[in-house]
């Protein structure tokens, strides 16, 4: 009999195979597959390449921004001490470091005293690491809505700010599905707010919701399909939802239809540039190797379109389906910042079965915008 794979494991798992998953596409993520088999192997790339002077697998900036994400949630549960509390605002605040460290700037003096420790006691860990200040591949549309962030105007699903639907905010809300994991609904909700501070093509946010939920189901053991038809239900009570309801159907069809193969497959689905795109390719991938975490990130990173988007994804899926143990040590040992993924995955987990383990909880307490 299998043993049971603990919440703590699938939290981890999670966790570090979207990192890994990231650094596994980082390296060919603007080539074809063509490229990519005659730079590597004749089936692609098969390994986690590792960078000549540090001997680390180099990450871009979805796990970057998946770890202010994760930072925003942390500080907002420490402000709640069980009291309402508004979880967007923080992790808005937290993607406002995050302009920092690629920008040097901010998007107005209004947010300077993030920066202040006599006016903001709870400084940002994620500041002091040097490796985070580097410009990987940066969603031009999120540097953009950031910038232009003043007096807290940002997106919300009732304020579009802009008609973003690319990658950029669904790839960064992986630590909603797995803080709000007690309640799909929930974790849906807050996937698409973290995303729409940046993205408020429909298309754009709920994308990011529907990841968010179904990472949330496969943090209680649910099947992927299973989790796909979940956040089906969820998306048809938002509008704007038909790019993305769509994405979703094609996938569940796709992972039952053993007469197309499954390079044809990812054709079919597209490029991953867009945030539906790229939602259905590591579904698919994840979905076909659902027991296998190299091999749903080896087909989720070798084709022709976003490689590190659609991997990161894949590894927070099977992750999250299968645990931390699913993902082969040599990789794990070869990612940049261990170390300070792990620390940042811990304190989530812990806040997150704090939160669970309070004796009364109102779920009126976590709010969005």
């Amino acid at each position: 009999m299998a043993k049971e794979i603990t919440t703590r494991e699938r939290f981890e798992g999670a966790f570090l195979g979207f990192a890994i998953g990231d650094a596994f596409g980082y390296p060919v993520r603007e080539m074809d597959f063509q490229a990519i088999c005659e730079r590597f192997e004749k089936h692609g790339c098969l390994e986690l390449a590792v960078s000549k002077d540090k001997n680390t697998a180099l990450f871009t900036d979805a796990t970057q921004m998946a770890l202010f994400t994760a930072d925003g949630i942390i500080w907002a549960d420490r402000d709640a001490k069980g009291g309402e509390i508004n979880y967007t605002t923080y992790v808005f605040y937290a993607y406002q470091l995050w302009l920092y460290t690629q920008t040097n700037t901010i998007a107005g003096k209004e947010y300077a005293w993030l920066f202040d420790a006599d006016k903001n006691r709870r400084q940002c860990r994620l500041l002091k690491a040097k490796g985070l200040y580097r410009n990987r591949f940066l969603s031009r549309q999120s540097i953009d809505a950031l910038l232009n962030a003043r007096d807290g105007h940002y997106g919300r699903l009732i304020s579009k700010i802009n008609d973003n639907a690319d990658n950029g905010g669904l790839k960064r809300v992986l630590p909603a599905g797995l803080y709000f994991n007690y309640d799909t609904e929930i974790a849906f909700r807050a996937g698409a707010d973290f995303a729409a501070i940046t993205h408020t093509n429909p298309t754009g946010y709920l994308a990011g919701g529907a990841y968010s939920a179904i990472i949330a189901e496969l943090m209680n053991g649910e099947s992927i399909d299973n989790a796909i038809k979940k956040a089906m239900r969820l998306l048809k009570e938002y509008d704007g939802n038909e790019r993305t309801l769509l994405a979703l159907d094609t996938t569940l069809t796709l992972i039952y239809d053993n007469a197309v193969s499954p390079r044809g497959v990812l054709g079919r689905l597209g490029l991953g540039k867009s945030a539906e795109e790229a939602l259905a390719i590591a579904l698919f991938c994840a979905a076909l190797h659902s027991e296998n975490f190299s091999n749903a990130i080896r087909l989720a990173a070798n084709h022709d379109g976003e490689s590190d988007v659609c991997a990161a994804l894949c590894g927070g899926l099977i992750g999250a389906y299968r645990g931390v143990k699913s993902i082969p040590k040599r990789w794990i040992k070869k990612i940049q910042y261990y170390s300070m993924l792990m620390d940042v995955e811990e304190e989530l987990f812990g806040v997150t079965v704090f939160r669970d383990n309070r004796n009364e909880r109102d779920d009126e307490d976590y709010n969005f915008e």
